[in-house]
């Protein structure tokens, strides 16, 4: 994996847990479910960058 690479997976997995944490302290379902859209959307994206065993946020 290149240098760049690995800062976008980083940069990534960072967004994805900055989301979780958002998405277990938030007060109405609706939250809920559009931070969860945007952690599918990260995960997605970060899936083009590294491959499943290297995920650590996934």
């Amino acid at each position: 994996m290149s240098e760049l690479d690995a800062f976008l997976v980083r940069g990534h997995e960072k967004v994805i847990e900055h989301y979780r944490r958002l998405r277990d302290s938030s007060s109405s379902d609706e939250e809920r479910r559009a931070l969860q859209t945007r952690i599918d959307r990260e995960l997605s994206a970060l899936s083009l960058y590294a491959p499943a065993e290297q995920r650590r946020a996934a």
